[in-house]
């Protein structure tokens, strides 16, 4: 991820800066598309896949900025690591698989380690 912090010598022990809205915007949209690219068509694995990634990216930013950030990411679906884990726990108690899918019609093969 690019530097988004203040442009200040010391930006990184300085938490007074705003969040730079455009570059994290840019930042949520590439990080969208790229799991888009490798989630096979599943909303609930885009879900994972998208907010793991941004999670792992406000966690670089300023402690100051992360709330900021992470609510400007549910624009894109972002989901908190309790929002993604009651996901996942409904879907395994309604025979879906990780993706979001019924296990026997998931392409990556979940429903073969059933049989």
């Amino acid at each position: 991820m690019s530097t988004i912090a203040c442009d200040t010598p010391s930006r990184l022990i300085d938490d007074h800066c705003p969040l730079d809205e455009p570059a994290w915007r840019a930042v949520c949209d590439a990080t969208a598309e790229q799991a888009a690219k490798g989630c096979g068509l599943s909303h609930d694995y885009y879900v994972e896949r998208f907010s793991s990634s941004i999670g792992a990216q406000a966690r670089q930013l300023p402690e100051n900025q992360r709330a900021q950030a992470l609510q400007i990411a549910r624009e894109w679906d972002y989901a908190t690591p309790a929002e993604r884990q009651e996901t996942q726990d409904w879907n395994a108690a309604h025979g879906y698989c990780m993706h979001g899918i019924d296990r026997n019609c998931c392409p990556a093969g979940c429903g073969d380690l059933e049989y």
